[in-house]
């Protein structure tokens, strides 16, 4: 039933906010790990009194983060796999960074109502390269490639494909996974020349230099390459002024037969179970990069000629669930 606690209660979600963020910063389950697990131990090593320190790690107890037992402090299964500061399955930075994008975002709100008639332009092709190098990197291995790995390797034709494009690459980690798991692809990872900078030392650390290859530039002005079997772009729709002339660009660069996998969120303004995506693409929208709507990409691809077009909702994507498409030219 609707009262104002439903309202009230989300002043506890910044709270909740402020103390991940702080374990993340401190790394406490990392020392948590490393049986540094009593109240004056985490107390001396973090440099915080004892009483502070309890209220912390009680926080984080309520959070479902941590378990106590006999006075010591264990990290849960969840907090094992995802926060602890330098495994391969860490995903703190993809915090720390959402939450920027938050406060960026409330920044915006309050530019609203302000004269400014516009607001300013970031210099996308950095941001997108400091992210690559971070919270990207860790996104993109530990939690969408998994699913576009298995996306791929499920297609009928991937025994077949020889060469695939990963458009708006960012850190190219789901190119490089998806390369890793085909023994014959060689895959071109696009993106802003500061970007594939950084993709190339991810190229190095998967060792696949001899087939995975960077093409540098502004997917609306330049060339993206051609004869592609695959191509694979997710999340670079939004920030588009003509959508159908880059979706024609990508028709255009598959071989006959081709397949693009679109994998991008759509949010029905009218449906309240979109509601979290709404306001998780708040601050872009405010940017004027406008939301993409149920049906508005299919219909698209329909329209520049795809012959096949196999549409359905994943919710193994972070934070909002995401349409897939799987289009064949």
């Amino acid at each position: 039933m609707q009262n104002i606690n439903n309202y009230l209660s989300l002043l506890l979600a910044q709270q909740k906010t402020e103390i991940l963020e702080l374990a993340l910063e401190l790394k406490i389950f990392k020392l948590i790990e490393e049986n540094i697990n009593t109240i004056f131990i985490i107390s001396s090593k973090i440099n915080i009194n004892e009483y502070k320190t309890k209220i912390l790690l009680d926080s984080l107890v309520f959070m479902e983060l941590l378990k106590i037992n006999q006075d010591k402090y264990f990290n849960t299964k969840f907090a094992k796999e995802s926060f602890i500061y330098g495994t391969s399955s860490y995903c703190g930075d993809v915090f720390l960074h959402r939450k920027q994008l938050a406060e960026n975002g409330k920044k915006m709100m309050n530019s609203m109502f302000e004269e400014k008639k516009e607001l300013e332009e970031i210099k996308i092709a950095k941001l997108w390269a400091d992210a690559s190098k971070k919270f990207l990197k860790q996104e993109q291995k530990n939690l969408i490639a998994p699913m576009a790995v298995d996306i791929i390797k499920n297609l009928k034709e991937f025994s077949n494909l020889n060469k695939m494009l990963d458009l708006g690459c960012s850190s190219g980690v789901i190119g490089l996974e998806i390369t890793k798991n085909h023994p014959n692809l060689k895959t071109t990872l696009f993106d802003y020349e500061e970007v594939t900078n950084i993709t190339k030392e991810h190229i190095n650390e998967y060792n696949l230099k001899n087939r995975v290859f960077v093409l540098s530039g502004d997917i609306e002005k330049n060339d993206i390459g051609k004869n592609y079997d695959l191509i694979w772009c997710s999340n670079i729709f939004y920030f588009f002024k003509n959508k159908k002339e880059v979706i024609k660009k990508i028709y255009d660069a598959l071989n006959p037969n081709g397949i693009l996998v679109s994998c991008h969120v759509e949010i029905d303004t009218k449906n309240s179970l979109d509601e979290n995506s709404f306001f998780y693409f708040l601050s872009l929208n405010l940017q004027g990069k406008n939301i993409l709507k149920p049906m508005e990409l299919s219909d698209i691809f329909e329209e520049v000629g795809f012959k096949s077009i196999n549409s359905y909702t994943t919710y193994k994507t972070p934070m909002t669930p995401s349409q897939i498409h799987i289009c064949k030219k």
